[in-house]
C-alpha cells in the first residue's frame, strides 16, 4: 500500500510540474489589426510572374546559399547572385548593375560599375546570353508641371 500511495504522489508531483511549464496565459489585450503592407510604388513582369515593388531598394539575381534576393531569377550561371539594383529616389526609379555580365535596359547594355540609370516609366530589363526578360513599370504618380 505504501507503494502505491507513493505511485500517486509521484504522478500528482509530476501533475504539478506539468502544469508550471505550462503556457503562460493569453495576454488581455491582443493586437489583430496588423499595419497594412506598404502600397506598391512599382511592378515587375516576368515570364511566370508578377512582383510589386514596395520598398525602396530592390535585388534581382538569383538565391544561393551566401544569400537570399528579393527576386529571385533562377538558376542561370549568366544570372549573378546580386545581379542588379532598383532603387527609389523619389519620384525616380535608378538601376545599378552588379554582373559582370551586364543588363540589357530596353536593349541599350548596362555594364557593372556604370554610374547609376535613370529608369524610364516603363522599360524591358533584359539578362545578356539568356531570354529572361522583366518588364518593369513604375506606379508612382508623375508629379503634374505646371
Amino acid at each position: 500500500m505504501a507503494q502505491t500511495q507513493f505511485s500517486r504522489s509521484s504522478e500528482s508531483d509530476a501533475w504539478a510540474l506539468l502544469s508550471l511549464k505550462s503556457a503562460p496565459p493569453s495576454p488581455s489585450k491582443v493586437q489583430w489589426a496588423q499595419e497594412p503592407p506598404p502600397v506598391a510604388i512599382a511592378r515587375l513582369d516576368g515570364r511566370d510572374f508578377e512582383y510589386l515593388i514596395r520598398q525602396k531598394r530592390v535585388v534581382i539575381g538569383r538565391n544561393s546559399s551566401r544569400g537570399q534576393v528579393d527576386v529571385n531569377m533562377g538558376h542561370s550561371s549568366f544570372i549573378s547572385r546580386r545581379h542588379l539594383e532598383l532603387f527609389y529616389d523619389h519620384p525616380e526609379f535608378y538601376l545599378t548593375c552588379n554582373s559582370k555580365n551586364g543588363v540589357l535596359v530596353d536593349g541599350v547594355f548596362q555594364r557593372k560599375g556604370s554610374a547609376a540609370m535613370l529608369l524610364p516609366r516603363r522599360c524591358t530589363l533584359r539578362f545578356p546570353s539568356t531570354n529572361i526578360r522583366l518588364e518593369f513599370q513604375s506606379l508612382v504618380e508623375e508629379s503634374g508641371a505646371g
